[in-house]
């Protein structure tokens, strides 16, 4: 018997208006990134303050 693994495609927002105080996007981003590892499949950046993440589970 074959069973597939399906990996669903996400997409996380990530926006500095939503940070509190001192937290830096970049730090943030960072620690979602080593997260997910090898599932990321891109990084792009919306206007000045924000990101979107794609990546796979």
């Amino acid at each position: 018997m074959h069973l597939l693994s399906t990996m669903i495609h996400k997409i996380r927002y990530f926006e500095t208006k939503t940070l509190s105080q001192g937290v830096y996007l970049q730090d943030v981003v960072n620690e979602f990134l080593s997260e997910k590892g090898e599932n990321v499949i891109a990084v792009m950046p919306v206007m000045g303050d924000s990101l979107l993440v794609h990546y796979k589970e």
